[in-house]
């Protein structure tokens, strides 16, 4: 008669799985009903953005987004802050990744074209700078939102980077001209002849950014980390 020890498993206990907090659950949902914001975006415009185009796109309940967003503008408005903050996390990311400081900044235009200026995400964003030329209220949020980043992303540009001699150009103003240029890029690579073309600006912009920029030698530590950093998504 076989043993009764064979009736039984002889595996490990099943670890039980750990239910999510409701934070955790809502911070969920509310990720993934900003995606889908700035997907709609990107994919059909600022205009033929919906509460519904957004909802079915997120596979939610339409009540979902009501619990978290009260209207389409405020949810939109998230998701433009929600973007700039993984941009600048992943800029941050990759600045931390570079050991050689000849190869920094060269090394950073390529990844801020590769990680935003390139993506769909920013077309989304593209499309909010360019409905703001005509609502007052939305450009209003956007400098707000922009404003913010930008003085996150000073305290890395200072700390990895210095103007080249005793009258550089101020560096700052130099990076937001880069963000402009990178931008512009963006905007019409959809008419350009091909990638090589937008590798070869982004190049040309890097020797030019060389001649008043130079990255600081010896740093290799992050550079004060925001209180929201985590946030960024």
């Amino acid at each position: 008669m076989p043993s009764s020890r064979t009736a039984k498993s002889t595996g490990s206990p099943a670890t039980p799985v750990r239910r999510r907090s409701q934070a955790e659950r809502r911070d969920a949902m509310r990720e993934r009903l900003l995606k889908a914001t700035l997907e709609c975006l990107a994919r059909d415009g600022y205009a033929a953005t919906t509460v519904s185009s957004i909802v079915k796109r997120a596979g939610v309940s339409r009540g979902a987004h009501v619990h978290h967003y009260p209207s389409k503008e405020a949810l939109i408005l998230d998701a433009a802050d929600f973007l700039m903050r993984r941009a600048y996390r992943a800029l941050g990311d990759v600045l931390l990744g570079i050991a050689d400081e000849n190869d920094r900044l060269q090394a950073l235009m390529q990844a801020a074209w590769d990680e935003i200026f390139s993506t769909r995400m920013f077309s989304a964003f593209f499309e909010l700078l360019i409905a703001s030329q005509h609502d007052a209220e939305l450009a209003k949020a956007l400098r707000a939102i922009s404003k913010r980043s930008m003085q996150t992303v000073d305290k890395a540009i200072v700390h990895y980077f210095e103007p080249r001699g005793t009258n550089g150009e101020n560096i700052r103003d130099l990076f937001i001209m880069t963000a402009i240029m990178l931008g512009g890029i963006s905007a019409s690579a959809h008419i350009a002849r091909g990638p090589n073309d937008m590798n070869r600006f982004i190049s040309i912009w890097s020797r030019l950014m060389n001649g008043h920029v130079r990255a600081r030698k010896g740093v290799r530590a992050p550079p004060p980390r925001p209180l929201d950093w985590d946030r960024a998504g």
